[in-house]
């Protein structure tokens, strides 16, 4: 009995941990002077959410969204959906945009992404 509560501690501890729907992020496209968009899943109501950690010169930041998935009863707590970054692409070139997934609070739970970004 005294090995199965650190199992079953370590079973809750381990399916509490997020999964990344997408282990490596899309590529994105831009044009230089337009607007361009990046949606990733996301679950702020846990906490999880992206952040970004490295904006590069040729980007300039406009926005956040969030939006839950439609099949969620509004405002329920672990339902995930789409976080949609907004961005200005101002100069030509490839660059790299680093994001990190996790909880604010809790930098044990990052996880860095990088997503190439292709402005013509």
């Amino acid at each position: 009995m005294k090995m199965i509560t650190p199992l079953l501690t370590g079973a809750m501890m381990l399916s509490s941990l997020p999964v990344f729907a997408v282990d490596t992020l899309p590529k994105i496209e831009a044009v230089q002077g337009k607007i361009v968009r990046l949606a990733v899943e996301s679950n702020p109501t846990t906490g999880y959410q992206w952040m970004i950690s490295k904006l590069p010169q040729a980007l300039i930041f406009v926005s956040s969204d969030y939006q839950q998935n439609k099949d969620c009863p509004k405002g329920a707590v672990g339902c995930s959906g789409k976080q949609t970054f907004t961005f200005l692409a101002q100069q030509a070139g490839t660059v790299h945009l680093q994001l990190i997934y996790g909880r604010a609070f809790d930098k044990t739970s990052w996880q860095e992404k990088t997503v190439p970004v292709v402005i013509k």
